[in-house]
């Protein structure tokens, strides 16, 4: 190691086994190593020392993602972390489900290694991100605009959308949120469909033609309002019908600010053709098995 300490690694796993492996397997590449059995315990490790790395085992359950978007919550608390600086996070998961992956994914991790672990892969990939933390520029800040008709629940989606790296643009009405959208450069739009005096198709062609790179997102007050396949054909991305669900319109906030994730519909569509041509070579190999054994 060229620094003058060990770097530092919390390991996360419930189990006992996993934990002992991990652990000599790091220390013996020359890490300092600490150890917790859920993420209870790493609160407490991290608020003793904060580690420059974090392997943090995820069961396939909702359980764990939760305790992941708890852990990241706190250092975004945490004032005496530079922006920049927070520990890096590689997530050791059973997770096969497109939609499970995108979710972690949007929280801002820096790897995802599927169980179980190759050990010369998990090393890999602790030498990089510890070399990527060193090499890390401040974040680019990230510019929404916001427009909601309704006072109360414009104050609540500007509630739901509070982070340290997002600037929150709210317009007063539809004029101002068009004039904005013309004037400056914005990295989303979400706006309630319901506040607009002109037609939301005009509006949304307007939009599209005016920030043909920005990401759009909708809500209705019912899922009558209009349709799926109008909204794709005006270009938006994600539609929410209201009661939104704060988690999930969290979740697709997050997602369309990183640049990195691909829509989750292309995402569920590349699966299954990767399924189908798995399926498509099992049965040419049955086949040409079949003939071997005429």
């Amino acid at each position: 190691m060229t620094n003058s300490r060990p770097q530092k690694i919390l390991i996360v796993d419930e189990i006992n086994y996993t934990r002992l492996v991990l652990n000599q397997a790091l220390a013996n590449n020359g890490y300092s190593v600490d150890t917790a059995r859920n993420s209870g315990e790493a609160m407490q490790r991290i608020s003793a020392e904060l580690p420059d790395v974090i392997l943090f085992s995820l069961p396939g359950t909702s359980s764990g993602v939760s305790a992941l978007r708890s852990l990241k919550d706190y250092f975004r608390l945490r004032l005496d972390i530079a922006q920049g600086a927070e520990p890096a996070i590689i997530i050791l998961s059973d997770f096969r489900n497109v939609k499970q992956i995108r979710e972690v994914q949007t929280l801002g991790v820096s790897r995802s290694l599927s169980r179980p672990v190759n050990i010369q892969e998990l090393f890999d990939s602790v030498a990089s991100v510890i070399s990527s933390n060193r090499e890390t520029t401040p974040e680019k800040r990230m510019k929404i605009i916001l427009f909601d008709g309704e006072t109360r629940s414009q104050k609540f989606l500007e509630s739901i959308l509070v982070h340290e790296m997002y600037d929150i643009e709210s317009s007063e009405s539809e004029a101002e949120f068009l004039a904005s959208i013309k004037k400056g450069e914005y990295d989303l739009s979400i706006m309630d469909l319901m506040s607009f005096e002109s037609g939301i198709a005009e509006v949304l062609k307007s939009i599209a033609e005016t920030a043909k790179e920005m990401p759009v997102m909708t809500i209705a007050t019912s899922a009558d309002q209009i349709s799926q396949d109008e909204l794709k054909e005006l270009g938006v991305h994600v539609h929410f019908v209201k009661p939104i669900q704060v988690d999930v319109f969290r979740t697709e906030v997050d997602a369309l600010l990183q640049q990195n994730i691909e829509p989750l519909e292309e995402q569920e569509e590349s699966q299954e053709d990767q399924e189908k041509s798995q399926e498509a070579t099992a049965e040419n190999i049955d086949q040409d098995l079949d003939e071997e054994k005429v």
